[in-house]
This record gives C-alpha cells, structure tokens and sequence, in this order.
C-alpha cells in the first residue's frame, strides 16, 4: 500500500515542496519527509526509507554530491529525479544514469504510481537480499507464473541488457505494450521516456508529421512546431 511505503523529498523551492508533498499524500503517500539539499542527511532514515526523490536541486555539483552520499550510506534506496524534459536534456548523462528513474514533470498520475510501485518493489527486493536483480516481482502487471510467463519474463531478461531492436509479435489484447514496458524498465534506458504510439490509429497524410515532427509554418495549419515522436523518445524506448 502506498501509506506504508516512506519517502524521502529533497527540493529546494519550499512552494513547490509543498506542491509535491500535497500531491503525493493526495494519492496515498503519507510517509513524506521534506528536505532540501542543505539538511537532508540529517532528515535520513536509511533503514525506514523506500525512495529519495529530488526536486529542484541547485547545481549539478550538489546533486552529484547527494548521489555519492547515499552510495556511501545508503546504496540501495533508489533515487528518482522529478524534471521537466528541458531540465533533463541539460543534465549530465553520466548523473541521469545514477537515477533509479526520472519522473517529468508536470507529474503524471500512472507514471508517477508506476515508478514508485517499481521502486518499492525494487526496495523491498534489496531488503529480502534477493539473489537475481530481476526480482519476478518487478514484471508489473505480468499475471501469472505459467511455463509460458515464466519464460516471457526470462527473455525480457536477456534482451533488456541489448540496445538491439526487438520484434514484439502477438495478437491483439495479448500484452506486446507490457512486454515493452517491462524491456524499458529492465534496461539501461529506463530513466528515459517510453513512447507508446499506434501507428494504425493515425491518418496516413499524419503520420510523417506525428513521428518526425514538424516546424512552424511547414505546412498550411502548422501553426507552431511540433516534436515528433521519435525526438520525444531520445535515449529511451519508441514502441510501435
């Protein structure tokens, strides 16, 4: 339940900690400890915290410096950045890497519950001393424990370690958008977008515009530019 999961907010502007705090305990995450990057290892609880996630956070100097604190001292709470794609882009990718995940900003309510529902699972698993770092747990919405599951989740395993393109074949309504969800999640991509689009819901005369986007004025009605999809996608995961 998301009440017993405890988190930890470090943000350095106190309206928009107060905003995040709200937002969180409004959908069930009442464990919220408030920090900023001056007093947040005083505020650490390390054997009764699920998550850190951080705001705004200064420089990219201080943030560097609260990742190699808790790989000091708390190596396996997972860390989730709260940015806006603009912020994103100007992070070191090096720094990106270090994050269990990256949450945009304005928050979205099913990215925002499935990166913590992840987190805790992945928390929970450290704290089990799980042998495999692919817990069977963390196949979010992956039901069942079939041969034929099992397997799916065993090939996930595998493929999620390749950058290679993967074909993801089945009928409709069998779960290709979860088994792509999962390769996102369980790869080195993950704290990067994932980018659903179906390509069969959109117009032909659309669908050059919808992918590569496009620039204001580039055709009658373009009334301002457009990104397209795989731009949206960069350094993540484009689902076809």
């Amino acid at each position: 339940m998301p009440e017993s999961m405890p988190l930890l907010l470090i943000e350095n502007d106190e309206q928009q900690r107060l905003q995040l705090s709200a937002i969180f305990e409004f959908i069930g995450y009442n464990q919220i400890t408030n920090a900023t990057t001056e007093d947040y290892q005083q505020r650490v609880e390390a054997d009764n915290l699920d998550a850190v996630l951080i705001g705004q956070y200064g420089t990219q100097e201080k943030l560097q410096e609260i990742f190699d604190y808790f790989n000091e001292n708390a190596r396996e709470i997972p860390i989730l950045l709260l940015m806006s794609r603009e912020s994103d882009r100007q992070l070191d990718n090096d720094l990106v890497k270090r994050a269990f995940s990256i949450v945009n900003i304005p928050l979205s309510y099913s990215e925002l519950t499935d990166v913590l529902h992840r987190a805790s699972l992945f928390r929970s698993s450290k704290k089990k001393k799980a042998g495999s770092s692919f817990n069977i747990d963390l196949f979010r919405s992956m039901v069942g424990n079939s041969r034929a599951i099992r397997q799916v989740r065993s090939l996930i395993e595998q493929v999620a370690k390749s950058d290679a393109t993967v074909l993801i074949l089945g009928e409709s309504g069998t779960g290709k958008e979860v088994v792509a969800r999962n390769l996102h999640y369980h790869s080195s991509r993950r704290s990067k977008p994932f980018v659903p689009i179906n390509c069969g819901a959109i117009p032909g005369e659309l669908l050059e515009s919808e992918l590569f986007g496009h620039e204001k004025g580039a055709f009658t009605g373009a009334i301002s530019a457009r990104q397209g999809r795989f731009e949206m996608a960069e350094g993540g995961t484009l689902f076809l």
